[in-house]
């Protein structure tokens, strides 16, 4: 039994924490805004102290949104101020307070960011678009490219991107329209090349389409084409059947040769107006 002694002393010894040696506990929470409709998550970091944490909360959240184990989730469904409480305990009895407000607000419009070479460049680089801000379900974009030429065979969409371009003077057209509403990702690339050394700018318009498809703003010319017909395609791509309207080649596939055909009438010229004719030798 004294051969025991030793073991039980260590074990006693392991288990045990050294109060004295415990940094004081803290609370960082700064909580990012929310938006309203969209999926927010936050979390409060705790440090120090004796774990586990045991977290409170006083004060009405927003309606949608949850607190949890220190963590906040949920869609907050109404806009905002909400002033917050939040306690934080730790497993020897010691708290920490600490006033939150949490923020909803309506979320920013969407935009199309441009990454491009910070220096001069002198011959080919590429163009990186993402789509940032409010969740779009597509967009009409108009980019200037002065002193730069397209290499359109480069142009690449991201997964889930159906892309229509055309090419007009110093400029590029596209349309695009998502399988789902996107934001926060990549939505296309394309190489350039600089015809001078240059520092790379492309100033773009562009006209977006929220996630029920609605223009957030008077649309682009689009030659008659349409949007709706371009989402219909994003939609259902891939789908087999009959009576589809975006198998536009009538083959009961919704595939690239039906996006082949829509680009097509795109990048045509534009028809010639009523009762004019050839131009004059």
């Amino acid at each position: 039994m004294r051969r025991l002694w030793p073991l039980v002393f260590f074990l006693s010894a392991c288990g045990s924490q050294d109060l004295s040696l415990t940094e004081p506990l803290r609370v960082s929470a700064t909580l990012p805004p929310a938006y309203l409709g969209e999926a927010y998550g936050a979390q409060v970091a705790a440090e120090g102290g004796v774990r586990p944490y045991t977290y409170t909360l006083e004060g009405r959240l927003p309606e949608g949104l949850s607190f949890q184990g220190g963590r906040f989730s949920g869609t907050p469904k109404e806009k905002g101020s909400f002033p917050l409480t939040l306690t934080v305990e730790d497993g020897a009895k010691n708290s920490r307070v600490q006033k939150l407000t949490l923020t909803v607000q309506d979320p920013p419009p969407p935009r199309l960011a441009l990454v491009l070479p910070p220096a001069e460049v002198e011959g080919e680089f590429i163009l990186l678009a993402r789509l940032e801000g409010r969740e779009a379900l597509g967009f009409q974009a108009e980019l200037s490219l002065k002193d730069l030429e397209p290499d359109l065979a480069t142009l690449r969409p991201a997964t889930g991107v159906f892309l229509l371009f055309r090419k007009e003077k110093e400029a590029l057209r596209l349309e695009a329209a998502f399988s789902r509403p996107l934001k926060g990702t990549e939505v296309f690339r394309l190489t350039l090349r600089a015809l001078k050394p240059l520092r790379p700018q492309v100033p773009l318009r562009a006209v977006f389409y929220d996630r029920e498809g609605k223009p957030l703003g008077p649309p682009l010319p689009d030659r008659g084409l349409g949007f709706k017909a371009l989402l219909e395609l994003a939609q259902t791509f891939g789908k087999k059947g009959e009576n589809l309207g975006a198998d536009r080649n009538k083959d009961g596939v919704v595939d690239e040769k039906d996006l082949a055909l829509l680009q097509e009438a795109f990048a045509a010229p534009p028809a010639m107006e009523k009762g004019s004719g050839p131009p004059s030798p």
